[in-house]
């Protein structure tokens, strides 16, 4: 017999409301011992409704908690444009970090900035624009009015998120969210635009611009003034002695210590064969930069820690790198690039590239005697194509003009609209991808779907389905997956609340009232606010997973009521029994797997449900599914 999906009226959609919200928690309050809410810790949902946004506020996440890079160019706009008067400007740090930080800000006199160590998920939840070239922590809940701007770390040489090779696509879930919830995405290149929308599987649900333009640190090195280049250079070639500057990257095939050892040997060789005339400053990855000592070197010298890396870098009469992007912004100088690339086949194999550096016109160098022939040798190559193609966004205006949109202000940039299509959003939510029939049942579907008329993806947890990837692929290769971190912290109110419930010291519906204010910032949480056609709570035995996806905003949700749900229900899970009713009541199919548990689901769910429930077990099943029939 062919098989009816039963749908009731569209599904609910929760509107998640600041100022009711906020009012709840007043109200329940009481439910929970003040000495409870003052040893707890607050939850990111404590933030989100205890902050009000405030206007001209700005944060800063860098890459390594400090200021260095673009950040360095855009505090320098916003400390010294008068647009920016009032502005509070705060830097996030970390205890390794904060000192210095703090003594980049006096040094640089930004008297608008303020070094940020703690109260850190506070000021996510406060501020009204957002800045990184990282990502912000998962547990951030964007709230509508702020504006995030991410300007991403360079240009993206190496692989990234599901191009990475192995079996990775689980892992993306805290870019995927950053993405999902940018305003402002920077490209400073066509080259990058097109990696970065292969990369992480999300751009047809990006609602932010796309941005073209120049890094605020390559700007920077154009508009470094020529007296504060000879002053720098001053700085480290006293002497006027001929400047180098080698950065190389991570080698993750390799171990700390082979790595320290690698770079022992090479400096070593470098040093003994550069001229009195000649110095060579080092930048090595966090990883190993404090492991080796450039002391015992009499040409070699560590970057020092209060200039600019991209000021000391205009100061330089050629670079020295290999799989690092920092040499796609050193082009813009025109200077002599050299990629040391001894183990191109082995990094290549093991990291995967986006474009083959062997046909790029810089200077490779294949062994120690190479690089240092080459540095003495000095440019002798054309750079002037490729120059054209990746630095075609770039001006010495680069972070002004990213400094615009912190007034406010669009006008003379070069924005995009991220390519999306009419196709309609499905998402089949599995917590882990685990060992059975339903998983099982998933692949074919997905193997199934029309790609073509559906913009279709997996859910699922990043750190559970690293425990069955056997399970997991080739499936999460073979169709877009937006993974995420599904531990959810309730608030101060919210967690002692639930476990009164749990207690039976006060009734589910009760408890409800409030704590859907916080379940329902689960899906924001995960997906930003990107609105579903069809959302399937496929298989989670989690009842706070299953009562946060009912409350997302989707035109369709389906609950599926899986063996295990009803095993934990038979087993005296009474809290999973109100969950599955109350996330029936927002949904607008109900799913079992067979025909014998029609009659259970029934006698958990309302009364609505009756004669409705749906029997989802196959394939031509699922593909009705998605057909969003009435």
């Amino acid at each position: 017999m062919e098989q009816q999906i039963h749908y009731l009226e569209d599904a609910q959609s929760f509107q998640v409301s600041w100022e009711e919200g906020r009012k709840l928690r007043r109200r329940y309050m009481p439910y929970v011992l003040r000495t409870v809410l003052r040893r707890r810790k607050k939850s990111v949902i404590d933030h989100f409704y205890d902050e009000k946004i405030h206007e001209k506020t700005i944060l800063i996440r860098a890459l390594g908690v400090s200021v260095r890079g673009n950040m360095q160019y855009v505090l320098n706009v916003l400390n010294s444009d008068d647009r920016f008067k009032g502005y509070k400007i705060y830097v996030r740090t970390s205890k390794e970090t904060h000192e210095t930080v703090k003594e980049y800000i006096r040094q640089n006199n930004w008297k608008r900035t303020i070094p940020l160590e703690k109260y850190y998920n506070k000021m996510l939840e406060r501020c009204q624009y957002l800045i990184t070239e990282s990502f912000f922590p998962y547990n951030w809940i964007k709230k509508p009015e702020q504006i995030l701007i991410d300007t991403w770390h360079g240009t993206p040489l190496k692989k990234l998120g599901i191009r990475k090779n192995g079996k990775k696509a689980h892992l993306q879930a805290i870019q995927q969210k950053n993405f999902l919830c940018t305003d402002y995405f920077l490209y400073p290149n066509k080259f990058t635009q097109k990696i970065m929308y292969e990369s992480y599987g999300v751009v047809s649900m990006m609602k932010g611009k796309a941005l073209m333009l120049g890094y605020p640190r390559t700007g920077g090195m154009l508009s470094v003034p020529k007296e504060d280049t000879e002053k720098v250079r001053k700085t480290l070639a006293p002497n006027g002695e001929k400047v180098y500057a080698y950065m190389p990257t991570f080698r993750g095939y390799l171990s700390d210590e082979e790595t320290i050892q690698r770079e022992k040997d090479l400096l070593t060789y470098i040093d003994e064969h550069l001229r009195d005339d000649q110095i060579l400053y080092v930048n090595l990855h966090h990883h190993i930069g404090q492991a080796l000592d450039c002391s015992v070197f009499k040409h070699i010298r560590t970057f020092p820690p209060l200039i600019d890396s991209y000021e000391l870098l205009t100061a330089t009469d050629a670079l020295i790198s290999d799989y690092s992007s920092v040499f796609y912004d050193y082009l813009i100088l025109g200077k002599q690039i050299i990629l040391y690339i001894e183990d191109y086949e082995t990094y290549s194999k093991y990291q995967g590239l986006n474009a083959d550096i062997t046909t790029l016109p810089f200077d490779k160098a294949r062994s120690k005697e190479e690089l240092v022939e080459m540095l003495n040798r000095g440019k002798n190559y054309d750079d002037t194509q490729i120059r054209s193609e990746l630095c075609a966004y770039d001006s010495p205006r680069n972070a002004e003009k990213l400094s615009q949109l912190f007034a406010g202000d669009e006008s003379g940039l070069t924005l995009e609209e991220h390519p999306h299509n009419d196709m309609p959003k499905v998402l089949f939510y599995t917590e882990c991808c685990r060992e059975g029939k339903e998983t099982e049942l998933l692949s074919q579907f997905s193997a199934a779907v029309d790609k073509s008329k559906y913009d279709y993806r997996i859910g699922c947890d990043t750190k559970k389905t690293a425990d069955h990837l056997g399970s997991a692929y080739p499936m999460l290769h073979d169709s877009d997956v937006i993974t995420s971190e599904d531990v959810i912290k309730l608030s101060s109110i919210g967690a002692p609340l639930k476990q009164k419930c749990l207690k039976g010291r006060i009734g589910f519906d009760k408890a409800i009232e409030y704590l859907q204010h916080e379940y329902a910032l689960i899906p924001i949480q995960y997906y930003g606010y990107t609105k579903f056609d069809l959302l399937a709570i496929y298989d989670t035995p989690n009842a706070d997973m299953i009562l946060s996806l009912s409350l997302a905003d989707a035109k369709s949700k389906a609950l599926f009521i899986t063996d295990d749900i009803l095993k934990m229900i038979d087993e005296g899970d009474a809290f999973m029994k109100d969950a599955i009713r109350f996330a029936g009541d927002h949904c607008n199919v109900c799913a079992v797997s067979s025909p014998e548990n029609v009659a259970k689901a029934e006698q958990i769910l309302s009364d609505k449900w009756k004669d409705k429930v749906s029997v989802i077990n196959d394939v031509s099943a699922m593909q009705k599914l998605c057909g969003f029939a009435n």
